[in-house]
């Protein structure tokens, strides 16, 4: 990922690669959904003249700046929403997870910017839409511009969700929902 080794437009059809995260890096943690996002964009952001890469965040991480000058950047923000599981199975032995992700768009170029930074996130989301480990499909819900703020200020919200079915749910309890990013071969110990 990142090495450019694949056209921007080839979609990974396995799950074999991981982003390279933080909250991945070791057995047992629970991913951090809004923080791999931001890792995933970051990473393959495909840098052209008319869109060149926007700054990235996550609210209230440490590098997230107080204040964002938008003639110097363009923006993206990257919130997780609510956390949904549900059961099934018999004796409850399997849950499905639904994460909601809005990326907010931000910019003063102009509205054909929004819109291709809009295009962006999509094509880097269809194109990880059945590989983003730990999550198994990927879903691009709808984008929303806003019209209605001040002139010269263009902004919209992408609506995104991540969904990981059937996870086994005495393997997440005792370890997470991934295996470390390095070796995905490695079995859980149980």
């Amino acid at each position: 990922m990142g090495d450019r080794q694949e056209s921007p437009t080839t979609q990974i059809r396995d799950n074999t690669r991981t982003v390279r995260t933080a909250s991945l890096l070791e057995a047992g943690n629970e991913p951090v959904p809004d923080a791999l996002v931001r890792d995933l964009l970051v990473e393959e952001w495909f840098e052209t003249e008319v869109n060149p890469r926007p700054l990235i965040y996550v609210p209230g991480d440490a590098n997230t700046p107080k204040q964002v000058n938008l003639a110097q950047a363009d923006v993206l923000i990257i919130m997780a929403s609510d956390l949904t599981e549900e059961f099934e199975g018999h004796r409850h032995e399997h849950v499905n997870l639904e994460v909601p992700v809005t990326v907010e768009i931000r910019t003063v170029r102009s509205r054909q910017r929004m819109w291709n930074m809009m295009a962006e996130v999509r094509r880097i989301w269809y194109k990880w839409i059945l590989a983003l480990r730990p999550y198994h499909s990927l879903y691009f819900d709808r984008f929303i511009p806003d019209y209605t703020g001040r002139h010269g200020f263009y902004g919209g919200t992408m609506f995104l969700r991540m969904t990981a079915d059937a996870v086994p749910l005495f393997v997440r309890a005792t370890g997470g929902m991934e295996t470390p990013a390095g070796d995905p071969s490695v079995d859980l110990e149980v």
